[in-house]
């Protein structure tokens, strides 16, 4: 077999599958690598050995370790967001002895007494954290801030993932008013929308102009391979499929610092685009985690419960994959100029692409803003704030270590880090004050390798 039919047959065989390449285009140095100089670009804010709650008395605490209610080695931060003062920290009952799926922490170290290690507060307070009560929390994987200082919290009600997956209450939706912190409304997902071993593990809230009363909620189930839109108006939602949102078969093998496993994770990423004034509409980038590749949609098909089954064709996938290797994503997130920033969990990094480079989405525009194989082990979560000067927050977690192996109670586990989005960007491809026009060889993979294609 020749080079090009040795290249083409597999190629064709991931785009039947995928809709897209996997081909061998760059890579980054290995996991073992000194960190580049691009790491200083992230400040540490906080980092745990093991997290801790305030409880609300030390007898109180003490109970709740020799009840087994709390088992400070299987708690596990996993999502973030950033409002104001705070910050705030989810921690699914991957396992038992988790007391508290939502909490929050001062964003200034300073307000948590200089403590790099402080108590998480359980939020709103702790009677939303009863095991067993569908009327509060079960398990929260991700949360999102939107611009009318609304917390959207997606809980799953799926607890002990590690073990024997368990949905302990029905899927929803809560809404708090971060002003008072009181609850101001409530979504359950109805049943024809929560499949057999569905997982709901990632939010993204589009509001536009003001218009709190007309928000769209995007929810995507990880393990059913489905996007869920919830219209706060008609307060009803409908579920979307499409083959964009499955695995790359190709993309499920995972290998990071010695542990080799193996996920088939569809769609989770999720990305929303600056409104654009010439079509008034907005893009919603996203991604498989078990993939190279981005895709997008504009939001006014997905918006519309009819649009998605009669337009399949305005999903596209976005110019080529991100690396040949190693190049599974978690969350992303797109800052008010238009670049996007995600976490690459195999790589210790945090990438970046500018939207509005006219090169496209190609791994020579695809920059580094920072890598480490100390702070930086398995980036899961990734937000960018709403202050006017915008910063990136990124939370490390070492996943894998804590599923397959044991987390080491001596070292920093846990991690929250940030960085200006203008200096996080600043002297990489994705800087907007840079423009860079790649060549036709980086756009055209046939040419590179002599292929009539």
């Amino acid at each position: 077999m020749n080079t090009c039919m040795g290249f083409f047959f597999p190629w064709l065989l991931s785009m039947s599958l995928t809709g897209g390449l996997q081909t061998p285009i760059s890579s980054l140095p290995p996991l073992a690598a000194p960190s580049p100089p691009p790491a200083d670009r992230l400040r540490e804010v906080y980092a745990w050995k093991q997290v801790d709650f305030a409880f609300p008395s030390p007898e109180i605490r003490q109970y709740a370790i020799s009840s087994g209610s709390f088992v400070p080695k299987d708690n596990l931060p996993l999502g973030l967001e950033v409002w104001n003062s705070r910050i705030f920290v989810t921690l699914p009952r991957w396992k038992s002895g988790i007391p508290a799926t939502l909490a929050t922490i001062p964003r200034d170290r300073r307000d948590a007494g200089g403590n790099l290690s402080p108590t998480l507060e359980p939020y709103p307070n702790w009677s939303w954290h009863q095991p067993g009560n569908c009327d509060a929390m079960t398990s929260v994987f991700r949360i999102a801030v939107d611009p009318c200082g609304r917390l959207w919290v997606l809980d799953s009600g799926v607890v002990d993932t590690v073990d024997t997956v368990k949905q302990a209450c029905p899927p929803q939706i809560l809404v708090f008013d971060l002003t008072t912190d009181a609850l101001i409304w409530r979504y359950r997902l109805p049943e024809d929308q929560v499949k057999e071993g569905s997982l709901f593990s990632n939010i993204a809230v589009d509001v536009r102009d003001g218009s709190c009363d007309d928000a769209h909620v995007y929810i995507t189930d990880v393990w059913r391979f489905g996007l869920v839109v919830y219209k706060l108006r008609e307060n009803r939602s409908w579920r979307i499929t499409h083959h964009f949102f499955y695995p790359d078969p190709m993309a499920a093998q995972y290998e990071l610092h010695g542990l080799t496993f193996s996920w088939t994770d569809g769609l989770f990423g999720l990305s929303l685009s600056p409104l654009d004034p010439k079509t008034g509409d907005r893009t919603l980038f996203f991604h498989p985690m078990s993939s190279f590749r981005e895709f997008s949609v504009p939001t006014s098909v997905i918006r519309n419960e009819t649009a998605s089954d009669a337009h399949p064709d305005a999903f596209s996938p976005l110019g080529e994959p991100r690396y040949a290797t190693k190049g599974q994503s978690s969350a992303s997130a797109m800052d008010k100029r238009g670049v996007m920033f995600y976490n690459l969990v195999t790589r210790d990094s945090v990438g970046c692409w500018n939207s509005n480079q006219p090169g496209g989405y190609i791994p020579a525009l695809q920059g580094v803003v920072a890598h480490s194989n100390v702070t930086l082990v398995f980036p899961n979560d990734l937000k960018i704030d709403h202050e006017r000067r915008q910063s990136v927050w990124v939370l490390s977690n070492r996943l894998p270590v804590y599923l397959y192996s044991d987390l080491d109670p001596k070292e920093y586990n846990f991690r929250i880090m940030t960085a200006y989005v203008d200096e996080a960007a600043q002297g990489t491809v994705c800087d907007p004050n840079f423009m860079y026009v790649p060549s036709a060889e980086e756009h055209n993979i046939g040419s590179r390798l002599n292929c009539p294609f």
